[in-house]
């Protein structure tokens, strides 16, 4: 992952405010109550008021509306809490992009979290890790769009001529997003699994051993990209073919019924953040 070029980016890399970063290691300490993250919270009204958004979104709401981070604890469990904080964080974290649609990327991105969620429960694996590792999975192109306009606006006009973005990015800058975005998550703390798992999501196969996570997100983001393509006849025949191109052995029971179900809340969720 370190290349030269990438190494050239390190000092430039985000950094988490002091606050947020305090927030994130109580949230993911499996101790803390829920008055403890409450008040930390309570210290960025702005962080608070994503979470709230978030908890009241189409994916968590029901008849009545969540008005305090304690009744968003109530609702959702201190496991949910934690992954929407950790999602709020990192939007909040990000510097905004003059002329980039924000509302679209993080749209597109929340998409591919919430499926990569549903992955993880049918893998017997942690949803709330799958949940954020979709979260961060595109926040490479994001950094480079915010460091490299000119180079970003190359590359996705070449793109949309039908060129592969990663190997555009590697050609002009000698990286592509998912290495510099696994970079960001291992400056930021986060585990070498999910790391890992951002790191190999182009290519799944490739880790050693084996990351399940990068295997999910190769999956959810051909769902997310694809799913209004595919006639209601053939997704599971289609869900299995990528299924098994992405490495993975994912319960296929009943699953293209529950993505229908939920195709568009992550679009929904994405938006309200932006």
């Amino acid at each position: 992952m370190h290349s030269a070029a990438l190494l050239q980016k390190v000092d430039e890399l985000p950094r988490l405010p002091k606050a947020i970063a305090e927030l994130l290691d109580v949230v993911n300490n499996e101790d803390s109550t829920v008055k403890a993250v409450s008040e930390k919270l309570s210290h960025d009204p702005v962080l608070s008021a994503r979470v709230l958004r978030l908890a009241n979104s189409a994916r968590f709401g029901c008849s009545r509306e969540v008005g305090t981070i304690d009744d968003a604890v109530v609702r959702l469990g201190m496991q949910t809490l934690r992954t929407l904080v950790i999602a709020s964080a990192v939007v909040g974290a990000v510097p905004k992009v003059e002329g980039f649609d924000l509302a679209d990327f993080w749209g597109n991105t929340f998409e591919v979290a919430i499926i990569c969620q549903e992955l993880a429960k049918r893998l017997g694996t942690l949803p709330e890790e799958a949940f954020t590792c979709g979260i961060l999975h595109s926040i490479g192109e994001l950094l480079i769009v915010n460091g490299d306009p000119a180079v970003a606006a190359t590359i996705s006009a070449a793109v949309a001529d039908g060129a592969d973005r990663n190997l555009m990015e590697k050609e002009l800058l000698g990286y592509d997003n998912a290495e510099i975005g696994a970079l960001l998550a291992q400056s930021w703390k986060f585990t070498p699994h999910l790391v890992k798992g951002i790191q190999f999501q182009n290519h799944p196969k490739s880790a050693e051993p084996y990351s399940k996570l990068a295997g999910m997100l190769a999956m959810a983001k051909q769902i997310a990209a694809d799913w209004d393509k595919i006639p209601d006849d053939e997704r599971t025949s289609w869900l299995a073919q990528i299924n098994i191109l992405a490495g993975i052995k994912v319960d296929l029971g009943g699953l293209a019924e529950k993505l229908a179900k939920m195709h568009g809340q992550g679009m929904e969720m994405g938006k309200q953040l932006a």
